[in-house]
C-alpha cells in the first residue's frame, strides 16, 4: 500500500535536514582545513533571486513552528520567565538564521559538488571587500565581496600581503574547482605574486 503524503512528509524534512548538515560540514571543514570553498561572484549573481525564493519560505516556515511553540508556551500555566525569553528569543531569531542558511545553500550546493567531484585547476576573479578581523580559528583574515555565509573568508593571508589590499580591489583565486567555484588555495595580488592560503608563507 503506498503511503500517504503525511506520512513521507517527516522523512522528506529528516533527509533535507541531513543533507543540510553534510553540506554545512563540509563548507566548514573546508574554512578550517584552509582551502575555503568561493562560488564564483557570477554564479552567486545569476541564482540570487532563486537562492531568496527558497530561503523566505524556509524562514517564513520556520517562523510558523516558532510561533506556535511561543503560543503553546504561553498557554502554558506554569510558564516560567526563562521559557518565555527562550521562545520569543527563537520567534525573532530562528527563521532568520534558517533563511540565512537556506540561501547559502542554494548558492553553494551545486558548484562546490560539481568542484569536488569534477573539478580541475581554476583561477577566478574575486573582490575585496574587507582585509579587517582575526580569530583564533581564522587568523589575518581577508573578506571577498558579494558571497553567502561561511564562504568568501580567506585565513592565513601573510600580513605583507594583507597591507596591498584593499575593499574594492581585485585579486585572483586559484584551486581546484569550476567556473561556477572553487576551493581556494592561492592568492594572486600584483606585484607580489602568488601566495599559498593556511600556509602563512609567500611563495
Amino acid at each position: 500500500m503506498a503511503k500517504s503524503p503525511r506520512h513521507l512528509l517527516p522523512r522528506v524534512f529528516l533527509f533535507c535536514l541531513f543533507g543540510f548538515a553534510i553540506h554545512l560540514w563540509v563548507l566548514l571543514g573546508a574554512l578550517i582545513f584552509g582551502h575555503p570553498f568561493v562560488p564564483s561572484q557570477a554564479y552567486v549573481s545569476s541564482h540570487d533571486l532563486i537562492a531568496k525564493s527558497v530561503a523566505i519560505p524556509v524562514g517564513c516556515l520556520m517562523l510558523f513552528f516558532c510561533c506556535r511553540k511561543f503560543a503553546k508556551d504561553f498557554q502554558s500555566p506554569s510558564l516560567s520567565t526563562k521559557t518565555f525569553l527562550v521562545s520569543g528569543f527563537g520567534v525573532l531569531v530562528v527563521p532568520l538564521i534558517f533563511g540565512v542558511f537556506a540561501r547559502a545553500i542554494v548558492l553553494t550546493a551545486y558548484p562546490l559538488w560539481l568542484a569536488a567531484v569534477a573539478g580541475g585547476d581554476t583561477q577566478l576573479e574575486f573582490s575585496i571587500r574587507d582585509i579587517t578581523g582575526s580569530s583564533m580559528r581564522c587568523p589575518h583574515m581577508v573578506s571577498l565581496a558579494d558571497m553567502p555565509m561561511m564562504t568568501g573568508t580567506l585565513c592565513d593571508v601573510p600580513e605583507a600581503v594583507r597591507r596591498t589590499l584593499y575593499p574594492g580591489m581585485k585579486v585572483l583565486l586559484t584551486g581546484r574547482g569550476t567556473v561556477n567555484g572553487l576551493f581556494a588555495a592561492r592568492i594572486d595580488v600584483a606585484p607580489n605574486g602568488p601566495v599559498m592560503l593556511g600556509e602563512g608563507w609567500l611563495r
